[in-house]
């Protein structure tokens, strides 16, 4: 069987005026669940980019833990010098940056899903660090 391609235009109003009204309603419950599948694509692929960022961006290293905590320390004792206050401050200042753009990106997955920041710490199981405060 031979295939023959037509074109056509079509005004898309004048269309849906011609339907029924049962074939409408249908029509529109066709439309709002193409649409809904679209919208949760959308809102999945977000949420999986914003937790990859969570995971990738706002975890420092072991070893900035390590010599903010043995800075710490010495700072309590009162025997941080001049040059590790320094260290010890810029280390504070990656920390702060760093949970500000968790927070951003909770933020913005809590907003994805409706709901407020601690339920979705909660739903995450994020939990403050240990070593906070």
């Amino acid at each position: 069987m031979q295939k023959v391609q037509i074109q056509a235009e079509v005004d898309p109003k004048s269309m849906l005026s011609q339907l029924g009204t049962q074939e409408l309603e249908a029509f529109m419950r066709e439309i709002k669940g193409l649409l809904t599948r679209r919208r949760t694509k959308d809102i999945k692929a977000k949420e999986k980019a914003l937790l990859q960022q969570l995971n990738e961006k706002c975890a420092l290293p072991e070893a900035h833990w390590q010599q903010f905590r043995l800075l710490q320390e010495k700072m309590q004792a009162g025997d941080l010098t001049p040059a590790e206050k320094e260290i010890f401050f810029q280390l504070v200042k990656e920390e702060e940056k760093m949970r500000l753009l968790r927070v951003k990106i909770l933020g913005e997955l809590a907003q994805l899903r409706g709901i407020s920041l601690p339920e979705i710490a909660t739903q995450l199981g994020i939990k403050a660090p240990e070593h906070a405060g």
